[in-house]
């Protein structure tokens, strides 16, 4: 029996569209190596002067695209290590990576030019996005000065000799070495810069030096054969700061090349800097030394605070990528910064982003870490800046347009990220334990758990009373010591003046003669006319002395109330003079205690009368006293009348001094506490001022509401 074929009918397979050709004027050039040690190739795109860097496999599909011969572009692939899959999605990358940049020519018609012109509307940004984005940096080219570079190159080239590097450096040496041994007249100058005069002078050195310092980026990479198609100015926080663009860097393979380009403009700054400090130590003072000592001092600090800098596109930056030999430096280490902080937190078990040697690995994360903790306190300073700086509301909106742009847009970024990974973040361990430990928090933040108001605060006894001598004496001897008990009218200190001893004595002779002429005046006709005199003058001694034994027997010093003696000094002994003014020691009841506290304006609301609260002396060793709220001020305080409290005395109160008084820098209220009462024990008879804190019970307030109230009390202000 015959069989019968059977024929099976396979889809038809659509042919994949053809790829549209490559833009003739574009590039492939060879590149430094990759950190992988790994060819790379330079993608050159000269209508944009842009260059995009080439892995073995962009390289081969780029190829073999430009060349049209598409053919066998697998079996090449596979020959790289690359096979099905992998090579699939190596050909698409770069098929999108084509297309995403424009690197095509479209066919020609009307439905090109259509798709042409929404690709290019589709990645064009709206006005209002540009300006978040740039309305603190925008970059505007001013001159194209690659002709001019050209001519002019062979009159700058002995500077790259290694005659010029002695030069410079042993010039720097010295110069340093000489102002060193006029440091404090170094010093002294920058006093200049406090007039109109000395900024006006300080801004146009600063231009001069950076434009010399961009002109050493252009002419070192015209010497290279880098085309520098334009130099401009930045604005950075609406600060103009000159730049090159030196893209073209990029085509070299020589590392160390591109390392002299990128110091180029330090380079410079430091020879302006030598030259300019070597001035300024042989000129005369006068103009010429003040304008030496504005060319160096901004040299120096240029070169080395700002653009040293790795953390911003400074030179710094770009110094720090040449020497890891990693391009685009700051993504490609964000990158791994991103994978590392997800592999901590949730352990995915993800790819790393790119492979790299272990070493150079855990830089460029540290560097990611170091550079986004720079950013944050950068940024959150330039919104300060920008809102103290313009008026109001308009300051306020630009520094919530900030903070909102540059810090919390890439927060947001990676959380999007990670809820679109929710279910393989929560499906593991870590995962898990995330959600509890961000629930606890999410709960601590609306529980009311603050229920404290603190304050700075003096413990006063009330019925302390001082000892003072009252005029300068000396110490003869002392009958107590500190905590000793004692009753009204005991003796404490005795003293002795000898001004009043001679003074008295004097005074005795005086009316032993008075007394003696009296005398005779009753028997002697001639001192008879005298008598009304002599009696007159005779009382005025006796009153005088009368005066003076007063003196002298206040010169025992008594306890004026029952009490405890308190802060006596250890100096205080026989043979010390006292100048009269001073306290020499206090007599205390310290039964009751008066608490004087300082609240802060944002805090004084929340306090009720009647409130308990506890005081905390600011010494360990110090005593600690409950305490009930008896009176809140209205206003806040123009002085402190604590001086124990004020900065300037090592207090805690931020202070400023107007004359003899001490004004707070910010605003506080005065509440006064009545502190426990009761027998205390003999440690705490030393007590006459005590500092410390004081926490006052108030209704609990979570840190939600606490920070809710901070912004509505900002805006309110703003308003």
């Amino acid at each position: 029996m015959a069989s019968t074929p059977i024929s099976i009918e396979l889809p038809d397979i659509p042919a994949p569209p053809p790829l549209p050709s490559l833009r003739q004027e574009l590039r492939i050039e060879p590149g430094a190596p990759l950190i992988t040690g790994a060819p790379s190739w330079n993608l050159f795109d000269p209508v944009r002067h842009a260059f995009f860097q080439l892995g073995r496999a962009e390289f081969t599909v780029l190829s073999r695209w430009a060349s049209g011969k598409m053919d066998g572009i697998g079996e090449e692939l596979a020959a790289h290590g690359l096979t099905g899959e992998e090579a699939d999605e190596a050909f698409n990358a770069v098929i999108e990576f084509a297309s995403s940049n424009a690197l095509t020519v479209e066919p020609i018609g009307q439905e090109a030019v259509a798709a042409y012109t929404a690709q290019r509307a589709a990645g064009k940004k709206a006005a209002w996005k540009w300006l978040l984005d740039n309305y603190l940096f925008i970059r505007l080219p001013l001159v194209k000065p690659a002709r001019f570079l050209e001519r002019t190159i062979d009159r700058v080239r002995p500077l790259w000799s290694i005659y010029s590097l002695i030069f410079f450096a042993v010039l720097a040496l010295s110069s340093l070495f000489l102002v060193s041994r006029q440091w404090d007249a170094f010093l002294a100058s920058f006093l200049y810069f406090f007039s109109w005069q000395g900024l006006a002078a300080y801004g146009l050195g600063l231009i001069f030096v950076k434009i010399l310092h961009e002109l050493g980026h252009a002419y070192t990479a015209t010497r290279y054969g880098c085309r520098v198609p334009s130099m401009g100015v930045s604005f950075l926080v609406m600060m103009p700061v000159l730049y090159t663009d030196t893209t073209s860097a990029w085509r070299l393979k020589s590392r160390k090349q591109r390392l002299a380009i990128d110091c180029a403009g330090v380079a410079t700054e430091l020879m302006i800097a030598s030259i300019a400090t070597m001035a300024w130590v042989l000129l005369p003072d006068g103009t010429l030394r003040s304008v030496a000592f504005v060319l160096a001092t901004t040299s120096w600090i240029m070169s080395l605070a700002v653009n040293l800098n790795p953390f911003m596109r400074f030179d710094g930056y770009y110094v720090l990528s040449d020497l890891l030999n990693v391009p685009n430096l700051q993504p490609r280490a964000f990158a791994l910064g991103r994978w590392k902080l997800r592999e901590v937190l949730f352990s995915l078990g993800d790819p790393v982003p790119e492979m790299a040697p272990r070493r150079l690995h855990r830089g460029m994360i540290l560097y990611a870490y170091g550079t986004w903790i720079y950013r944050l306190f950068l940024f959150t300073g330039i919104a300060i800046l920008v809102y103290n700086v313009f008026f109001q509301p308009l300051g306020l909106i630009l520094a919530v347009v900030e903070m909102a742009v540059f810090v919390f847009r890439p927060i947001v970024a990676e959380l999007k990220i990670w809820y679109e990974m929710r279910t393989r973040i929560f499906s593991g361990r870590r995962g898990k334990a995330w959600v509890w430990i961000l629930g606890g928090l999410v709960l601590a933040a609306i529980l009311p758990l603050d229920r404290s108001v603190s304050g700075y605060a003096v413990l006063t006894p009330v019925g302390a009373s001082p000892i003072i001598a009252g005029e300068a004496a000396r110490v003869e001897q002392v009958f107590v010591s500190n905590g000793a008990r004692v009753s009204a009218g005991d003796p404490l200190i005795e003293l002795t003046a000898p001004e009043i001893t001679a003074q008295a004595a004097a005074t005795k002779v005086r009316i032993a003669q008075l007394q003696l002429q009296f005398g005779r005046a009753v028997a002697d006709d001639r001192d008879l006319s005298n008598r009304s005199v002599i009696e007159r003058e005779l009382a005025r001694e006796r009153n005088k002395l009368a005066g003076l034994e007063k003196r002298a027997d206040k010169l025992i010093l008594r306890a004026p109330v029952s009490g405890v003696v308190s802060g006596v000094a250890p100096d205080v002994h026989s043979g010390r003079w006292l100048e009269g003014s001073e306290v020499i020691a206090h007599v205390i009841t310290p039964q009751n205690y008066d608490l004087q506290a300082f609240v802060r304006e944002d805090d004084v609301w929340r306090l009720e009368q009647g409130a308990g609260g506890t005081f905390v002396a600011a010494d360990a060793g110090g005593p600690s006293r409950e305490a009930k709220l008896l009176e809140i001020s209205t206003s806040a305080i123009e002085r402190l009348d604590q001086p124990i409290l004020a900065s300037s005395n090592g207090g805690p109160i931020a202070t400023d001094k107007d004359g003899d008084l001490l004004k707070p820098r910010e605003a506080y209220y005065r509440v006064r506490l009545i502190a426990e009462q009761g027998e205390i024990g003999d440690e705490d008879y030393q007590i006459q001022l005590v500092p410390g804190s004081v926490q006052i019970s108030t209704k609990g307030r979570s840190f939600a509401g606490w920070a809710l109230g901070e912004v509505a009390r900002m805006v309110r202000r703003v308003i």
